[in-house]
């Protein structure tokens, strides 16, 4: 059964204002996911975090989808995602408020589980609400805009920390925050209503739930090496002897680079290139990193690093636009984009806090290795997924 059985019939906006506002909403989680990356050393100073205890901080917002967006997908989907993904923001709205005026580490990172409850409504939420509302021709396109909500939001997270100096960085993750209240306000008022519709469980396809987890595993390693370049920057600036002004905007700019990434994914899957083509991308990762982590130029390391995370937009997209040729019914479209997020929190969880304890063991060599290994592991598994759900049953 096509996906199409998830549209619903009520629009409550034009197609174009439901993607722009789910979007906005993704990139407000985007935004905090990536909150506390410019205010590294402020962070680290005043709750005195070793590198790896940061990392855990950053990549902590994904701990509840690391353990729970699976069965939150099948949950969600049956309900009103217009309300879900509203609580979902105000439960984000409430989390960072706390992570603001947190007086030690335990708070702090207690706020930042509960934030992680509404980032997982927002994520799991945001592409059920655009297979609902987008028609055929828009659905693609739209997925591959939303595979860009992270790197904007942390893109515009690291901006904001270029005014730490002034603000102090409690203000300056307020800025982060408050961002949140206008898509909350128009989710309330126009997506109240949408379902997913099809909620009973259709007969699978051939290809059954093999290819859907091996893509959603390979989702899970491209999306850390993205989530972990932009959180590992800042620090590579103060290693670097870069000041911390320069390492933000730097980190803000790098970021913004998955975005045309990610757009020129849907232009070519529009123009009939297979998202398994455009997988390719992922091998320019390990060389971008050889420049990032091996050259002492600063201007070269930003050329690379933003190689890297176009080509991570870029690869991310087509996973993303991938998802409905894999999942053929309504249920298995929700258990996929469940699997996929799960998978994605994972990466996300334990991508910066492991790459930071290997650079801290033994070097900043270690970050080349281990995206080498973790790009090419994440193409072999997105082919191994298109070929499986090609073959015949």
């Amino acid at each position: 059964m096509s996906t199409q059985a998830l549209r619903v019939e009520r629009r409550l906006l034009p197609e174009r204002g439901t993607v722009a506002l789910v979007y906005a909403a993704g990139v407000t989680a985007g935004m905090a996911l990536g909150r506390f990356i410019p205010l590294s050393s402020d962070i680290r100073d005043h709750f005195g975090l070793s590198l790896a205890a940061f990392g855990w901080l950053v990549s902590g917002i994904t701990v509840v989808g690391a353990v729970a967006a699976l069965p939150a997908g099948l949950w969600i989907a049956r309900g009103d995602l217009g309300r879900v993904l509203s609580a979902g923001l105000a439960v984000m709205l409430a989390g960072g408020v706390l992570e603001v005026v947190s007086p030690s580490a335990p708070l702090l990172y207690a706020a930042r589980a509960l934030e992680g409850c509404g980032y997982l409504l927002v994520v799991i939420t945001g592409p059920l609400v655009l297979s609902a509302r987008c028609g055929p021709g828009t659905e693609r396109g739209a997925l591959a805009l939303w595979s860009t909500f992270i790197p904007v939001g942390m893109a515009l997270a690291s901006a904001a920390g270029t005014f730490t100096g002034v603000l102090g960085w409690r203000l300056t993750a307020a800025l982060t925050v408050i961002p949140a209240v206008l898509p909350l306000v128009g989710a309330l008022a126009w997506l109240t209503g949408t379902t997913s519709g099809g909620a009973r469980r259709q007969a699978e396809p051939s290809g059954g739930l093999g290819p859907v987890l091996w893509l959603s595993v390979s989702f899970s390693l491209i999306a850390l090496l993205g989530v972990t370049a932009i959180a590992l920057l800042p620090d590579l600036a103060d290693h670097r002897d870069i000041s911390a002004t320069l390492g933000s905007a730097t980190t803000a700019a790098v970021s913004l680079a998955s975005v045309p990434g990610g757009l020129t994914a849907g232009l070519l899957m529009h123009r009939g290139l297979a998202p398994r083509q455009l997988a390719l991308g992922t091998l320019a990762m390990p060389l971008a990193a050889v420049v990032i982590y091996q050259t002492a130029p600063w201007a070269a390391i930003t050329a690379g690093a933003a190689v890297l995370m176009a080509a991570n937009g870029l690869v991310l997209a087509a996973l993303y636009a991938s998802m409905p040729t894999l999942a053929h019914s309504p249920h298995a479209l929700r258990r996929g984009y469940g699997l996929l997020n799960q998978a994605g929190c994972l990466g996300s969880l334990f991508g910066p806090p492991v790459f930071g304890f290997a650079i801290t063991h033994t070097g900043w060599t270690a970050a080349t290795v281990l995206v080498a290994l973790v790009s090419l592991a994440g193409l072999a598994l997105f082919w191994t997924a298109a070929r499986t759900a090609a073959a015949p049953g």
